[in-house]
């Protein structure tokens, strides 16, 4: 019995509440005096928690002919009752939650000063977040979007989809990927390996999505770089498994500049699908 008034107290009934509760479940007509006495509580408190069950529909009101008694309504259509309102309480409280982020949000980017705005960040290990921070920054993205990638190709569908409308809106998408045996794309939601010998015709696909593609040797860090304003790195530590690892979001014009300048340094030395192609079957 402690425990399930334990779990009736976690759901939002008081102590008092809850002891009353269980002994209605017994099924005898009592009366407030028989249930405050099983219940081991005060009779005026008794009598207020009845009313407040009876007023809720968890239990029925009956006179007789000298005094109320009491008796729990069918099991089953209580539990429907209370698994509605934790039901609407959640969704109420939900969706006030997401107005309310939605009102203070905007005005906390008001408010972020210029020489207080924040030129580095840096995000470490596990961290739901990190798509959609990377994500956000494609969608931000107005002019031009470069990008350098080790292991993974495709991260996510939602990431082809913007790609796609970005290049028709005129965007400039540069893409750099390794041509290595780890090579990975995500298909269908899940990974698989793309050997080297198959990547030209992978790299053809990318391509008809729109933007450039070519295929290097070797690439150290992944990397992505806004309108050659922010710039997105995923450090690559083959000793850290990939969700350990940190990445670290720029936003300095300078710095910036100069690792456009490295990619473009990369993209003139890397390979275009069809150079991959003849220089892998010499």
């Amino acid at each position: 019995m402690k425990e399930i008034i334990q779990n009736l107290e976690a759901l939002g009934f008081t102590n008092y509440e809850s002891k009353v509760f269980c002994v209605l479940f017994e099924g005898n007509l009592m009366t407030a005096s028989d249930i405050a006495k099983k219940a081991e509580i005060a009779r005026s408190s008794a009598y207020d928690i009845l009313k407040s069950f009876t007023e809720k529909g968890i239990c029925n009101e009956i006179q007789t002919s000298s005094v109320a008694k009491y008796e729990i309504i069918d099991p089953k259509v209580v539990q429907d009752k209370i698994e509605k309102e934790i039901h609407d309480s959640y969704t109420s409280k939900s969706t006030k939650l997401k107005d309310s982020f939605d009102k203070l949000t905007p005005i906390f980017k008001a408010k972020e000063l210029e020489g207080e705005k924040v030129d580095v960040e840096l995000i470490k290990g596990f961290n739901k977040h990190r798509f959609a921070k990377f994500m956000q920054m494609v969608k931000d993205t107005k002019r031009e979007f470069l990008l350098m990638n080790k292991l993974e190709g495709r991260v996510d569908t939602e990431t082809d989809e913007v790609t796609r409308n970005f290049v028709r809106g005129g965007g400039i998408l540069k893409s750099i990927y390794e041509a290595s045996n780890d090579f990975k794309v995500n298909i269908n939601g899940l990974w698989q390996s793309i050997t080297p010998e198959h990547l030209p015709k992978f790299v053809t696909e990318l391509q008809g999505d729109g933007g450039e593609v070519r295929l290097a040797k070797k690439i150290y860090q992944n990397m992505a770089i806004s309108d050659r304003k922010v710039v997105f790195i995923s450090l690559v530590d083959p000793t850290i498994s990939r969700y350990n690892r940190s990445d670290i979001i720029v936003k300095n014009q300078n710095f910036a500049e100069s690792m456009a300048e490295f990619f473009e340094q990369s993209w003139n030395k890397a390979d275009t699908a069809e150079e991959f192609s003849r220089n892998f079957t010499k």
